[in-house]
């Protein structure tokens, strides 16, 4: 029993290391996290980011935007993107959808790495871009501005989509 109870904290240990990033939404944007991964050189987690963002925006590639790998080095790269139906909100009972373009700056460092998510630009579902950027939907107290229902859940979920679409590239890499 002693044995079993051992194995078991083990593995809730290990498994409580390895967990997923999770961005959460503030009134500046996404604060950068920090991720631990296995080890692997990182030449060689920035070759991993580029082919997950080739895979990643494979839909867009064939729309003419793909994604831009830029500010690459030894140990970082920027990954810069589109993304569909990236947030919506709800405003008096009628639905909004919004596209972003985004860039995630990665900084390696063998068994970890920083994530920096940054909303650059927002779309209406037509192309058009908003003047609005997302400090723009909070108030000065850094609440959610009312007419934006749902707004920071959404795009919580699409972040971390992506986030943890790259994280899960890098964990289950062969």
């Amino acid at each position: 029993m002693l044995k079993l109870y051992t194995f078991v904290c083990v593995l809730v240990g290990v498994a409580a290391l390895a967990q997923p990033p999770r961005m959460e939404l503030e009134p500046n944007g996404f604060a950068p996290v920090q991720v631990t991964i296995p080890s692997i050189p990182n030449e060689k987690l920035v070759e991993i980011t580029k082919a997950w963002a080739a895979e990643y925006n494979k839909y867009g590639q064939r729309n003419n935007r793909g994604f831009d790998a830029t500010d690459v080095t030894n140990n970082t790269i920027t990954i810069s993107a589109f993304k569909k139906n990236a947030f919506y909100y709800r405003d008096r009972g009628e639905a909004f959808e919004h596209k972003i373009n985004y860039s995630m700056k990665i900084v390696f460092s063998q068994n970890s790495y920083s994530v920096t998510f940054t909303v650059n630009k927002i779309f209406t579902d037509s192309d058009v871009e908003l003047e609005y950027n997302i400090p723009n939907y909070f108030t000065s107290a850094g609440k959610l501005k009312e007419g934006y229902l749902e707004l920071d859940t959404s795009l919580e979920t699409t972040v971390n989509d992506i986030v943890n679409s790259h994280y899960n590239f890098i964990v289950n890499y062969k």
